[in-house]
């Protein structure tokens, strides 16, 4: 059959409704339901496959069990729009495409892309689980004084920090600082994932905090990697969006 008549559908994402599961169009579901087995596969360009259970309930014909991890290992993230063709029953090649550029993402064609095992919601090697900053490594980020707005950034009404890269931040981790967090941010929101933007692409980071200081607990040295962050590069983390937590980052480098 002709690739172009195969079934398809399209979705814009909304963590808001996808975080844990994607509803598929009840049209698409009236005109195929014959061809949605039990298990479904979803297949990215690159050629890695997830499985992913389908759940009908009342609001609809959802894709369920698995489909947290396909999102989260391929990083998708708000306003993402994601194209499904079903070329065989069950089987859904997905290309997603950048809402800024309308383009493809070409990460997406790269085969293994997080090395095996190590991808955005895996623990960052140097980045344990048990890290927990010390005072005398980073202070206490809850002190007002320890952040000062930068200097002609906020004209457009979106806050910025500034963190100059030391070894501590390239061989353990990354601190936010509270006293930004909390006169920008609602505190509830330390228990989502944020995302870092770089000149189109997202990075899905997950944060852990203690009553005095916010830090960077999986995903950064993925993203430390990939934008060569190394001691001395200065990042400026912009708050682009206050309710899903998304910081557009850019470099001066030494």
């Amino acid at each position: 059959m002709d690739y172009f008549r195969l079934p398809s559908f399209m979705k814009k994402i909304s963590i808001e409704h996808c975080l844990t599961e994607l509803r598929i169009p009840p049209k698409f579901v009236a005109l195929h339901a014959a061809q949605l087995p039990f298990d479904c596969r979803l297949v990215m360009p690159s050629g890695q496959s997830w499985q992913v259970r389908l759940l009908n309930i009342a609001s609809g014909c959802h894709f369920h069990t698995g489909w947290s991890e396909f999102r989260l290992v391929n990083n998708i993230i708000h306003d993402d729009v994601l194209t499904f063709t079903m070329v065989d029953a069950g089987i859904f090649h997905v290309k997603r495409y950048n809402p800024r550029t309308g383009c493809p993402r070409l990460s997406d064609l790269q085969e293994d892309k997080y090395g095996g095992s190590d991808h955005s919601d895996a623990p960052d090697v140097n980045t344990s689980d048990d890290y927990v900053p010390s005072d005398t490594e980073g202070g206490d980020s809850s002190e007002e004084d320890d952040y000062a707005p930068d200097p002609g950034v906020l004209d457009d009404g979106c806050p910025t920090f500034t963190v100059t890269m030391d070894r501590s931040n390239i061989s353990r981790s990354l601190e936010i600082p509270m006293a930004f967090w909390r006169r920008h941010i609602r505190m509830n929101s330390l228990q989502y994932p944020v995302y870092f933007n770089v000149n189109g692409d997202s990075w899905f980071i997950v944060i852990d905090h203690s009553d005095t200081n916010i830090w960077v607990k999986r995903g950064w040295r993925r993203f430390k990697e990939a934008n060569n962050i190394v001691v001395g590069t200065c990042c400026h983390f912009k708050l682009i969006d206050r309710n899903e937590v998304q910081f557009y980052v850019w470099f001066d480098r030494e």
